[in-house]
């Protein structure tokens, strides 16, 4: 009997919990999904519709899209504007500050300003908050302007403007982010009287309770939801406060957390916390002072902690599978169904903004926090497998482009070397001014194809930031002749005139990179030229000079096709061509401008483009320069003064000195033999590894040039045949590599295999002639 009535009550108990279920199902249910009874007797907030434009530092004002962002930088001040109704009536508008300082004007009148600087206790920008400002019926038709500013990444973010009665406006905000608020209020509380029961049978029962630590990650997580609400400036006196207390508690998350899992494993993985956990007291002791002595903001460095949470997450996703392995998982399986009880709710939280008119972004974590980070670590598993294997997949594709480089490097410079070489021979030795003229035509030509072959097995160093600048002084004259000399002969294949405007008044010599100046005067130039089919181009030269210096202005000018006004933000983009259908038919790898943007960049200087489609475009190039030589350098036509005088100096002669010249090319070693034919060195010559690494066991040189990418064995592994040979009498000898690949690290690389120096080819005949001489004296 007494059996039976306790199945009774069991029964009664289970009905009476069903009942209960389903009666808070019933209101969760009916708030969320039924329609909405209690409207605002005053009237609604609603979105501020208008057309705004983007007030431009040249005063041209240009449309925008609100919400959106603006053309700026940070710190830079932005000005909207936008006309009122004419039938306007009293209403209020609010627009969120995004860290942003702002200044509302009606008309002429300061209607709000807003800015926390100067009551924070530190920090760059201000705090995110709601705007209100009042509209009257008598600004019926007055220009609304709205000037902002902020040095962060919200520099130029216009959020959404809302209309309506002031207690509208902020009803619908209560409406829409007061449930979060809410939810984490009564979560806070709750974390509270866990961590006050844990303390007291802490201290009172003198045992731990692992509770206590998951009450700690309660209230860090309650409280980063409160003080992030959209709504808190109407529940913290001082926003920045909270905005800060926010990042803290983002910063300290990591901590208790840790905590808590390692104690539900019994301390099996306690050396991998402590790592994490020593790592989350690093960051949040350099967060704060960062942020106090205003070296950089919380939204900054916020990116630290992140990455610390994920590599908490990871941390338990992998002992979580330890312990299943292992079957540790049994002593806190209740842990893991409490985890999947409370991921469900998140989910469900988050699927719930949107099905309704109401945002519960958080509630998510504080009903599924655990079981959240037990998925994301699994997930961050994949992730770091995938994140490796793109990293192999990059190291792969970045030899194979470095590979590609060399070899193209190697291919194209050594029939110029050639034809340099060759020229170089035809310069010394003729005496007819008409051939001589030719033959300097060609030299410079060779030049600027080199520079040009140079920019594009370089664009990888560009690409990459690690381009490098090499100032020196030039002759402004000489280095505008080559340019147009290169550029006249394509100008009058196709018809076209190059008119120049140059002041003569320029200082003769400047100090800077004459070949990037060249590069970019060239694509500007060559650019011109293929898209212009009729009509002319004009270059212009001037110069600047103000307090900061001296500045080079150089412009082009072209008569040609032009560019859509769509098209010019994506004109300085890698491999871009534009309208490719129309212009197919022209040569180009879409990489000119790009190189030439990065340039100037790189100079300290600026590009900037006019154009109309259809009738022509104009790229005008600012660039410092340093002035060597304030003498006029005259008209091009007359010829200009070198750069620098260059003395005469005897040729170098040494009949008693002995150089092997190895290369698998015989044109390279017949530039080679007439460059020195003249200086009467003793000149041996091997065309591949074996051949010269059994001359150097049979005779003593006192210098080896060494190409590198010759039939095995190449000029690396015969030189390691040479060191490792004790007996060969050229073990010390020096040996300089001469070779095409010159690409980018390959000096440094050719060093450390132990050779005594580079030379790249086109053979640089200066250069070649002075290490000659250096070595030679020495020996």
């Amino acid at each position: 009997m007494e059996k039976q009535k306790n199945r009774v009550m069991k029964f009664t108990q289970c009905i009476l919990g069903i009942l209960m279920v389903s009666a808070f199902a019933f209101f969760i249910l009916g708030e969320v999904f039924l329609p909405r009874e209690n409207v605002s007797e005053h009237g609604e907030c609603r979105i501020f519709r208008a057309d705004w434009s983007q007030v431009m530092p040249n005063g041209e004002q240009m449309p925008i899209e609100v919400p959106g962002n603006c053309e700026t930088g940070h710190g830079e001040w932005v000005t909207i504007v936008t006309t009122l109704a004419s039938d306007s009536e009293d209403t209020w508008l609010c627009v969120r500050s995004m860290q942003q300082e702002l200044n509302i004007f009606v008309g002429d009148e300061l209607r709000k300003e807003y800015s926390t600087l100067d009551t924070q206790p530190f920090g760059k920008t201000s705090t995110m908050t709601y705007v209100f400002f009042p509209i009257y019926e008598s600004d019926a038709g007055k220009q609304l302007r709205i000037e902002f500013m902020s040095d962060s990444n919200y520099a130029g973010f216009v959020s959404d403007i809302y209309e309506g009665d002031l207690a509208d406006i902020k009803q619908y905000f209560y409406g829409k982010y007061a449930p979060s608020a809410v939810v984490a209020a009564f979560m806070l509380i709750i974390s509270v009287f866990v961590i006050a029961g844990s303390v007291f049978v802490k201290f009172f029962f003198k045992r731990d309770v692992e509770v206590l630590y998951l009450g700690i990650v309660i209230l860090i997580a309650s409280m980063w939801l409160l003080v992030e609400s959209k709504i808190r400036q109407f529940v913290f006196p001082n926003t920045t406060v909270a905005m800060l207390m926010g990042f803290l508690m983002v910063a300290l998350l990591p901590y208790p957390f840790l905590s808590y899992v390692n104690s539900v494993q019994k301390g099996r993985y306690q050396k991998a916390y402590m790592v994490i956990g020593i790592c989350t007291a690093i960051n949040y002791v350099a967060v704060v002072l960062l942020q106090v002595l205003n070296i950089k903001d919380f939204f900054e460095t916020m990116t630290s902690s992140h990455i610390i949470i994920l590599v908490l997450i990871v941390t338990m996703g992998v002992t979580a599978v330890l312990d299943i392995v292992r079957g540790y998982v049994r002593e806190y399986r209740e842990v893991a169904v409490g985890f999947a009880i409370l991921m469900a709710a998140g989910v469900f939280e988050i699927a719930l903004t949107y099905v309704v008119d109401t945002v519960v972004n958080g509630i998510s974590l504080c009903f599924g926090l655990v079981i959240l980070l037990f998925s994301a670590g699994l997930k961050s598993i994949r992730d770091l497998l995938n994140v490796e294997k793109e990293k192999q997949m990059a190291i792969a594709m970045s030899q194979s482009k470095a590979k590609f480089l060399a070899n193209m490097s190697h291919e194209i410079r050594t029939p110029i070397n050639t034809v340099i070489g060759m020229n170089e021979m035809i310069l010394r030795e003729n005496k007819d001014e008409t051939i001589d003229e030719y033959a300097t035509n060609i030299k410079q030509a060779s030049q600027m194809l080199l520079g040009l072959i140079n920019d594009v097995l370089d664009f990888s160093k560009i690409e990459a930031g690690k381009l490098e600048l090499v100032e020196d002084k030039y002759s402004l004259a000489t280095m505008l002749n080559d340019v147009i000399i290169w550029n006249e002969e394509r100008a009058k294949k196709k018809g076209l005139e190059i008119k120049l405007d140059i002041d003569e008044t320029l200082p003769a010599v400047l100090k800077g990179d004459e070949l990037r100046i060249k590069q970019i005067l060239n694509n500007l130039l060559s650019n011109a030229i293929k898209y212009t089919d009729n009509g002319s181009i004009e270059f212009t030269v001037q110069g600047v000079r103000d307090e900061n210096g001296f500045a080079l202005i150089m412009s082009v000018a072209d008569t040609g096709k032009g560019i859509k006004k769509e098209d010019l933000e994506r004109l300085f983009d890698s491999f871009q061509r534009l309208e490719l259908n129309k212009n197919r038919y022209i040569e180009g790898s879409g990489l000119g401008l790009n190189i030439t943007k990065q340039l100037v960049d790189c100079m300290n200087g600026t590009i900037r483009v006019q154009s109309v489609y259809g009738e022509g475009s104009c790229f005008t190039v600012e660039i410092p320069q340093e002035i060597i030589d304030m003498t006029a350098m005259g008209k091009l036509g007359e010829k200009p003064k070198p750069a620098v005088e260059t003395p005469q100096k005897q040729e170098i002669c040494y009949p008693d000195a002995k150089v092997l010249v190895v290369d698998d090319n015989k044109m390279n070693l017949k530039v080679v033999e007439a460059l020195l034919k003249r200086s009467k060195i003793q000149l041996d010559f091997a065309t591949g590894g074996n051949e010269s690494f059994t001359m150097t066991k049979e005779k003593k040189y006192d210098l080896i040039f060494m190409d590198h990418m010759m039939p095995e064995p190449d000029g690396v592994q015969t030189l390691h045949m040479i060191r490792n040979d004790k007996d060969n009498p050229n073990l010390n000898t020096p040996v300089v590599v001469l070779t095409a690949n010159a690409i980018e690290g390959m000096r440094e690389q050719y060093l450390t295999e132990g050779f005594d120096n580079f030379l790249s080819k086109p053979i640089n005949f200066v250069e070649f002639e002075k290490m000659l001489e250096e070595y030679l004296r020495r020996s």
